[in-house]
């Protein structure tokens, strides 16, 4: 299997309180006594689990190599094995009225306290619903996380503007009919379905970021075969804010094997690797 887990990396379950319901999460590659690591969340998306991001991201691996802890979130169960968050906007029916804000500020709290988490470098990344999540955290928790890397995702609302700036790395496929680039509703009936609002399109979200983190308005581009990275750099104050496109790719983590026969994920790179690059240069600044 893709990403399939690094025997060496101790695993450990955690279960907690969130808002009144039990919750639950697992860590692997904990720190040791007497050292503090850096830690990547991981969110899977509106039909996933823990256990399957672990199996399809291959950070398991990467956290190893290079030292860091990685957390499987793990959303509200809506079908036997299936998990969603609620962002406000998709899948209301499956996932009601859970507190996912509560739920990440609890497991971020436990981390800390229990599991030797680096304060200043806590990141959160996620594929689709997951990558959804993790910009609604980002706005209105931006003091509690380095930096965010949303994939295949899109953001529905600009109501909330995080009160500091976050680094932030954006990746989607041009081909993906699931969450398109252009927005507006999914072309996958079934998550048009479970759309109460119409996606943000990716231009309008990189300028709403680029905005939040006073980058520089002109970027840095490399184009490499497929892919077009777009890099705005921070200024006094700010934050980096960075667009990746793909533009034979669609939906899913980028460097896993394809869902659907007509549906094909980016191939170009490794999701896990390219976010871990960007990760490992940011850090937050004590309050």
């Amino acid at each position: 299997l893709f990403g399939t887990p690094a025997p060496a990396a101790g695993v450990t379950e955690l279960r907690f309180q969130a808002a009144g319901v039990e919750r639950r999460a697992v860590l692997v590659n904990q720190a040791p006594q007497g050292e503090v690591r850096p830690v990547v969340i991981v969110l899977h998306g509106g039909r996933g689990s823990a256990e399957e991001m672990r199996k399809r991201t291959g950070f398991d691996n990467l956290a190893v190599s290079q030292g860091f802890s990685v957390v499987y979130a793990q959303g509200t169960e809506w079908r036997p094995g299936r998990h969603a968050w609620n962002t406000g906007y998709l899948q209301r029916r499956q996932v009601g009225q859970t507190d996912d804000i509560a739920y990440f500020d609890a497991l971020i709290d436990l981390l800390i306290a229990r599991y030797h988490a680096d304060a200043s470098r806590i990141y959160m990344t996620g594929g689709s619903n997951g990558a959804m999540m993790t910009f609604v955290y980002a706005t209105r928790r931006p003091q509690r996380l380095a930096a965010i890397a949303p994939i295949v995702g899109a953001m529905f609302t600009f109501d909330v503007r995080p009160k500091t700036p976050v680094p932030i790395m954006m990746i989607n496929g041009g081909m993906d009919d699931e969450v398109p680039l252009e927005g507006g509703m999914s072309r996958n009936p079934l998550v048009a379905k479970a759309q109460a609002a119409p996606f943000k399109s990716f231009e309008e979200s990189l300028k709403f970021w680029i905005a939040v983190n006073k980058s520089v308005s002109q970027p840095s581009v490399n184009v490499s075969g497929t892919v077009t990275t777009r890099t705005y750099a921070a200024r006094n104050g700010g934050a980096p804010t960075i667009a990746i496109v793909d533009a034979v790719g669609g939906h899913g983590w980028p460097g896993s094997p394809a869902l659907r026969a007509d549906n094909r994920p980016i191939q170009s790179f490794r999701g896990a690797d390219r976010v871990w690059e960007f990760f490992r240069t940011q850090r937050r600044a004590a309050p």
